[in-house]
């Protein structure tokens, strides 16, 4: 694939991103000037637009329509934003793309109909395209995160919970959605079912070492790098892998003390250098290093296209990556 290609593309997926801005702003225009004001600088904040940046590489790689390329990734990106809203909800957090949760600012009852109202202005998005094939594929995101945040709340400070269920919340949280926004573009590029496939397996992979590289973090970052305080999963009861790789038979008694002492208040910082020492920052990282090696795998499966490397950039960044 010629640079040339490879530079028009890239260069497409920006103005597409644009026309992408434009959609969303002009979309949550609503008869509530409340919902308005509430919703569209939490919008306009954007964050990496991560999700949408990929459903928009692959469906300009293949022969998506420039309206179906915009409109799948507002979609995205309002599903998106409507998750955080009900995530902010559900985890009491105070601070949304730099500015205060609604939930915070107006009340649970507005947060909680903001997020509803932004998936059904997503789905509605996605009806106007006409592929049913896309509707399954957002249906089964929403039906997947709900599920991971169920098992997530089943499982707060549980040491008990085993590798296998952290495994499948971390699918079901975050991989399946980036995984999806893969097959979206797929879909609508009218890629092959067999390269729909690999980019799938790109995106579980891509979506799981993201998601365990942020576990990494919060044992082995600075407050200063990661924008929020070291330990903040543990506060919050999350006990994810580099805690849960080196839990044993001679240490589970101790350990599950030590998790008891942070639910009462305690601050992480000892268990967190317990963990680091006894090799569960190397073993997530080990982890998240295999989930990178499956997902390059699956992009040397797929034929030469205009984009390629940007999805080998993305999953490298991965290594450096601190926010």
């Amino acid at each position: 694939m010629s640079l040339e290609k490879e530079l028009a593309l890239i260069e497409q997926v920006k103005e597409d991103l644009v026309k992408v801005e434009a959609y969303l702003a002009e979309s949550l225009q609503t008869g509530s000037e409340d919902f308005n004001r509430l919703i569209r600088p939490i919008s306009a904040a954007g964050g990496k637009r991560l999700r949408a940046r990929l459903c928009l590489l692959i469906a300009g790689s293949g022969k998506a329509e420039e309206f179906d390329r915009i409109r799948i990734a507002a979609a995205v990106e309002m599903l998106h934003l409507a998750t955080l809203i009900h995530d902010d909800v559900l985890d009491q957090a105070a601070v949304r793309r730099g500015a205060t949760a609604i939930h915070c600012s107006k009340g649970n009852k507005v947060a909680i109909l903001s997020g509803d109202y932004l998936f059904a202005k997503a789905f509605d998005i996605v009806a106007q395209i006409g592929s049913v094939e896309c509707l399954h594929v957002f249906s089964f995101i929403i039906s997947a995160l709900v599920e991971g945040e169920f098992m997530q709340m089943e499982d707060i400070y549980r040491l008990d919970q085993g590798i296998e269920r952290y495994l499948t919340k971390t699918q079901k949280k975050t991989a399946d959605f980036i995984e999806a926004c893969l097959e979206l573009g797929g879909i609508l590029g009218k890629w092959s079912e067999s390269d729909i496939q690999l980019l799938k397996q790109y995106g579980h992979g891509l979506g799981m070492a993201f998601q365990i590289t942020d576990d990494i973090m919060d044992y082995s970052a600075t407050a200063e790098t990661t924008g929020k305080p070291v330990g903040k999963d543990l506060r919050e009861g999350l006990i994810t892998y580099p805690l849960l790789s080196i839990v044993n038979d001679s240490n589970k008694a101790e350990v599950t003390a030590a998790v008891q002492a942070i639910a009462d208040g305690k601050a992480p910082d000892e268990l967190i250098a317990y963990v680091a020492t006894e090799g569960g920052v190397a073993n997530a990282e080990k982890l998240e290093a295999d989930y990178r090696e499956n997902a390059h795998k699956a992009l040397e499966g797929l034929p030469a296209f205009a984009g390629k490397s940007v999805l080998y950039e993305v999953l490298d960044s991965l290594a450096d990556r601190k926010v």
